[in-house]
């Protein structure tokens, strides 16, 4: 009775957090990183090398949303389309996979750019150039499209997965685990806070010299007053990045190391429950950045204003247009 009262509670719960939880996080998600593109888009500002970084994993997100969160919430309602689905099914993941694994090693270049910015070294502040940074960028995106070329080969929605579309042996799990705990978790994840780290550094040396040299306060303010801006938004970022693909990296190390080892129901209903939630926890990050981006970014809520005022004045003067044609059709001129 256990086991099966366990698996009704897992089932409940995943379902209603596919339902509301998952949609929830959706459609914010996807108006925050369409709010995002807007901005990022602005000439002002894309001329940035690291709004630029920003800019691409925002599109990038968009797809995880698309094709990871949206799904994921018809599952809610016994809609899946990757069961039995031999060609949807691994490029559901790839899909998932690549654009995730790009728009987190943008971040850690982001993070790399804002920290030779940071530097005092004029050599370190003038390596990241435009051209530089366009030629890193393709090679992340290639580099994402080839690091997950082993999903079309492990995952299967086939009599050998049950119809569920899932690696096909024990093999392929670990093949799947430890690509992910790579490219997509532990070494991306080490490298921003590695850089994030040296962006303190070098902000705190920057203050010492400002010290020294009272003269130049004025003039080093306002060079770095952006810069900063940036930077206070990829250390708030690089926190909620680590936040929330942590629980994923420990539930699927833990299900690959273990995945030989028989189990009972009650605990394969608790795994199953504490992966998917695990998964959920995993999409805040991408539906998330747009609240980080106005909670930390001076620029980017200007440009947010901008926009909305922008939207108001249009809205304006559309109801304007709109009474005086009703006004001239109720009461027409007679012209002589």
């Amino acid at each position: 009775m256990g086991g099966i009262a366990s698996s009704r509670l897992a089932t409940i719960g995943i379902s209603a957090m596919n339902r509301y939880g998952i949609l929830f996080l959706g459609i914010i998600g996807i108006w925050g990183n369409l709010l995002n593109v807007y901005i990022f888009s602005r000439p002002h500002l894309r001329r940035n090398t690291c709004v630029l970084c920003l800019l691409i994993s925002s599109f990038l997100n968009l797809i995880i949303l698309i094709f990871g969160v949206f799904l994921r919430c018809l599952m809610g309602y016994n809609i899946d389309l990757t069961y039995n689905a031999s060609i949807f099914c691994p490029m559901r993941y790839y899909l998932i996979y690549v654009c995730q694994s790009g728009s987190l090693w943008l971040i850690v270049l982001a993070c790399v750019d804002r920290y030779l910015s940071s530097s005092l070294n004029i050599i370190h502040r003038q390596w990241m150039n435009r051209k530089r940074t366009n030629r890193i960028i393709l090679f992340i995106l290639i580099f994402s499209l080839l690091c997950y070329v082993e999903v079309f080969y492990c995952f299967e929605a086939s009599f050998l997965t049950n119809g569920y579309c899932k690696t096909k042996d024990k093999y392929c799990s670990y093949i799947d685990t430890a690509s992910y705990l790579i490219f997509n978790s532990f070494l991306p994840s080490s490298l921003m806070l590695g850089f994030g780290a040296g962006m303190l550094i070098n902000i705190k040396r920057s203050y010492q010299r400002i010290g020294q040299l009272p003269s130049y306060i004025g003039s080093i303010n306002k060079i770095n007053r952006r810069d900063k801006q940036l930077i206070s938004m990829l250390l708030l970022q690089v926190a909620l990045i680590g936040i929330c693909m942590f629980p994923i990296s420990i539930i699927k190390f833990y299900l690959s190391i273990t995945i030989s080892i028989e189990k009972a129901n009650e605990q394969m209903y608790n795994e199953y429950f504490a992966y998917q939630l695990s998964v959920a926890i995993s999409y805040i990050n991408p539906s998330g950045m747009f609240f980080v981006h106005t909670l930390r970014g001076k620029l980017f809520r200007t440009e947010l204003i901008r926009l909305f005022n922008r939207l108001k004045y249009h809205s304006h003067r559309n109801l304007l247009c709109r009474r005086i044609s009703q006004i001239m059709w109720a009461h027409p001129i007679n012209r002589f």
